[in-house]
């Protein structure tokens, strides 16, 4: 059982994180230059893409953990499920854009949505792996598809004249922060060897800062130096850097692995002036080391309208659970947890003075059972590329049980897990909605509203939770099941909790056919049906909540893939 107590935990850093300052790079240019990658579906197997694919597969373990406590999956009836098209929305960004703009497959993508106004128009950004392209709230679509190294200011993943491998880039996020009226871009980078394709030995966060608020730029392109070259098991690279934000800092969390083994050494925290970012030149980061091993993922905080936590010279709330094993974070399909984890970084306002002094601060809460989630069924249906090897419809992962989105909103904070449920077993979503404060020398929380989110005959996956001011917003995720076709949908919360069926915003057309699903097209025996690792939602100021999420829609359709996204509007 987890100790339940509130930690102070120091501030110092114990290596030396810097921000470089690399260039800048414009939408309208990029838009203006846009071409279509040549297809080279061999790529979807170089050396970097494998080497991933490994390290991913490779935080999964079936042993027995020392951490296991006496606990039973969580027994859910479930809800109804029902279609309820979204009228409003829009299939954004889908497999077919990361292939014409890079030139080869890639599976899973990762959802990064964001939106704010400009003289106007409230634009809406969609970056998945590895394309990025740019919208409005009327489904007006601004720019093609932009490949994602392009937009960072990268070499392409491989040249076309030349051959050359550039930089490989994963997990991307998109942030409007409403205080400032500015867009933060940010992606996972790691250095290839250019001739043989393999990974390097460096890596950074990479951030992309508007100017202004003019979602087509120019944007001031940082590097974070993620490489960590004393650590244990380093050169490391950053996993999944997540954005958040209060008043005062901007804030990146990121999952510290070795490139080169097995070693994980927690996640890190970076916070950045937001004020001084957009004006590029020299920045001053200030790093924070976690020391949790029991999570990858130290989600941070996003206020939809600029309502942040003032306490204690400014004060930014994270959330965490506890999906992993110690000492390298692998996942036990059998581990089950009765606690999260509340974080706060505060005296943020001092990130503007010579000697910032950010404090970091951590609470465990006890919560309903949670545990990883298993893999998902589909609905029997064409799928040519398993028929071409005679592989009947594969089942989807469902990754883990790590905190998703964070959002604070009406004085809480939401969230939600995936979790395997019974009976079944099948997979459905723990929300949570936790009212936190700070004092000196500790974070505060409580759980004033959580509980579970199932379909009575269907998978659930990958939750993201929008909340406006008002404490209204939605629980929006993938939904998949034997007699369903992978497809999006939303369930209403408040500050009472969730209410309501399953409403499919999108009904999916046929299963899941990508080439990460059957072993004999990923290049190794490490076949597993990849979906993408999150979703998104945010609330804009007049209460609607946008969000993004995979299904399969009816229209695209490469050789080695088939995934598509939708984004789309609740009124809340």
């Amino acid at each position: 059982m987890l100790a339940l107590a509130a930690l102070l935990l120091s501030a110092a850093s114990s290596w030396g994180a810097t921000v470089t300052p690399y260039g800048s790079v414009n939408m309208r240019a990029l838009a203006t230059q846009a071409r279509h990658a040549p297809y080279r579906p061999a790529l979807r197997n170089s050396p970097a893409q494998m080497q991933w694919r490994a390290r991913e597969a490779g935080k999964h373990e079936t042993g027995p953990s020392a951490l296991r406590a006496p606990l039973a999956p969580p027994n859910v009836p479930g809800v109804q499920t029902f279609a309820d098209e979204n009228q409003n929305g829009f299939e954004g960004l889908d497999i077919r854009d990361t292939v014409f703009t890079n030139g080869f497959n890639l599976e899973p993508p990762d959802q990064g949505l964001c939106g704010g106004s400009f003289e106007g128009t409230t634009f809406l950004f969609e970056s998945v792996n590895l394309a990025i392209a740019l919208f409005d709230t009327d489904t007006n679509q601004y720019t093609p598809s932009l490949d994602l190294n392009s937009f960072f200011g990268q070499a392409p993943f491989v040249d076309p004249a030349t051959g050359r491998f550039g930089p490989f880039l994963s997990d991307p996020k998109c942030y409007f922060d409403p205080d400032t009226g500015h867009w933060f871009h940010s992606v996972l980078e790691i250095d290839v060897d250019p001739v043989t394709g393999d990974f390097g030995t460096a890596s950074a966060t990479l951030l992309a800062v508007s100017a202004g608020s003019d979602p087509f730029g120019p944007y001031q392109l940082y590097s974070i130096d993620a490489t960590d070259a004393g650590g244990p098991g380093c050169p490391c690279f950053g996993d999944q850097p997540l954005i958040g934000a209060d008043a005062n800092a901007l804030f990146l969390s990121t999952s510290e692995y070795s490139l080169a083994g097995a070693e994980f050494n927690g996640a890190q925290i970076f916070a950045l002036d937001k004020r001084t970012l957009p004006a590029g030149g020299p920045q001053t980061v200030v790093h924070l080391e976690t020391g949790t091993t029991r999570t990858g993922t130290v989600q941070p905080a996003t206020s939809p309208n600029g309502n942040y936590e003032t306490a204690q010279g400014g004060t930014e709330y994270f959330m965490s659970s506890f999906e992993c094993v110690p000492p390298d974070c692998h996942v036990d399909e059998n581990l089950l947890a009765n606690a999260i984890r509340v974080w706060a970084v505060t005296h943020t306002s001092s990130i503007r003075t010579a000697n910032p002094d950010l404090r970091l601060l951590q609470k465990d809460l006890p919560s309903l059972v949670y545990g990883q989630p298993v893999p998902q069924q589909q609905k029997n249906g064409p799928h040519p590329l398993g028929q071409s090897v005679g592989e009947p419809v594969p089942e989807v992962e469902a990754n883990d049980a790590r905190m998703n989105q964070v959002v604070f909103a009406a004085g809480r904070l939401w969230s939600a897990v995936n979790t395997i449920v019974t009976p079944g077993p099948r997979d459905g979503i723990l929300w949570f909605s936790v009212a936190p404060s700070v004092s000196a020398k500790a974070v505060s929380a409580d759980i004033r509203r959580q509980g579970y989110l199932a379909a009575r005959n269907a998978f659930l996956s990958f939750p993201s939770i929008g909340v406006n001011d008002a404490g209204r917003g939605v629980i929006a995720y993938s939904a998949m099941g034997r007699n369903l076709n992978p497809s999006v949908g939303w369930t209403g919360i408040d500050k009472g909790g969730a209410h309501g069926a399953v409403r499919l915003a999108r009904l999916g057309f046929r299963p899941e056919d990508g080439f990460t699903c059957y072993t004999q097209f990923v290049g190794g025996d490490e076949a597993e049906c990849r979906w993408g690792d999150y979703s998104a939602s945010f609330a804009l100021p007049n209460g609607e909540v946008w969000s993004a999420a995979e299904f399969i829609g009816d229209n695209a359709r490469t050789q080695f893939g088939n995934w598509s996204t939708f984004v789309w509007p609740v009124r809340r």
